[in-house]
């Protein structure tokens, strides 16, 4: 058997201490050997933050072309005839005091038996709304036109009547009223009643207009549809009563 080779104790320092053989465990790891580092997970962040982006530009488009839409859509309505109509009715039913707008005076000739006549009037027009006087004087030419148009279709005898002189200031208001608010005006007409001769004579007068102050064309249907909505009364028109300041025949 051979000798074991021994290893004599030195006090030097320089020489070289025994090694003694480890062995490495089956299947392990160098201790040293860095773990391998997730490489999946920041891709990962990058799709989320690029999805979040996409939703939040989609939904702010989204949101923008439905409040565009709501804002045409409104627009719209607010055209519409009978929104008209709704918006002038809230607006006189407000409790304002009475205006007076005094007219021009005016000289025609009436027909009658006994030769030629004519009469000297002065008119003042009742409103509560002071956008009124501005309409009226921007439609003067056209309201002097119908207003002499009136007062010259009546006879002497029957304006010498209490009832003649108010048949024909109601008849006054309404063809200042369908000339600067003919919409309002159709809707009174309408809500009367008026037999086939009265519709005549105001379909004669212009009393019955067929636009309305938007310029759309208005139907029957849409007038009575709007009628059984709104109550439409002669305090609620521009022009509420036709006054008589001076009223001369001879």
């Amino acid at each position: 058997m051979a000798d074991e080779e021994r290893v004599e104790p030195t006090l030097d320092p320089n020489a070289a201490a025994p090694q003694a053989a480890v062995a490495a465990p089956a299947g392990g790891h160098d201790s040293d050997e860095e773990a391998p580092k997730p490489k999946g997970k920041g891709k990962l962040l990058i799709i989320i933050a690029l999805v979040v982006l996409i939703a939040g530009g989609v939904g702010g488009y989204m949101y923008m072309k439905h409040s565009a839409e709501e804002k045409h859509r409104l627009e719209e309505e607010a055209k519409r005839p009978e929104n008209i109509l709704k918006k002038q009715l809230m607006e006189r039913k407000e409790n304002a005091p009475p205006i007076y707008i005094p007219l021009e005076e005016m000289v025609v000739n009436l027909p009658g038996r006994g030769g030629e006549h004519y009469l000297q009037t002065k008119i003042v027009l009742r409103t509560n709304d002071s956008s009124t006087e501005g309409k009226i004087k921007n439609f003067m030419p056209v309201i002097r036109d119908k207003i002499i148009t009136v007062l010259s279709s009546r006879q002497m005898q029957e304006l010498a009547t209490v009832e003649g002189k108010v048949m024909m200031a109601r008849e006054i208001a309404l063809v200042i009223n369908s000339i600067i608010a003919p919409q309002l005006t159709a809707i009174y007409v309408l809500q009367q009643q008026p037999g086939t001769a009265d519709m005549q004579n105001l379909e004669r007068i212009g009393a019955v207009p067929k636009e309305t102050s938007s310029g759309q064309k208005i139907t029957g249907e849409a007038a009575r549809a709007a009628a059984e909505f709104w109550n439409v009364t002669e305090m609620d028109l521009p022009v509420q009563a036709v006054l008589f300041s001076s009223f001369v025949m001879q």
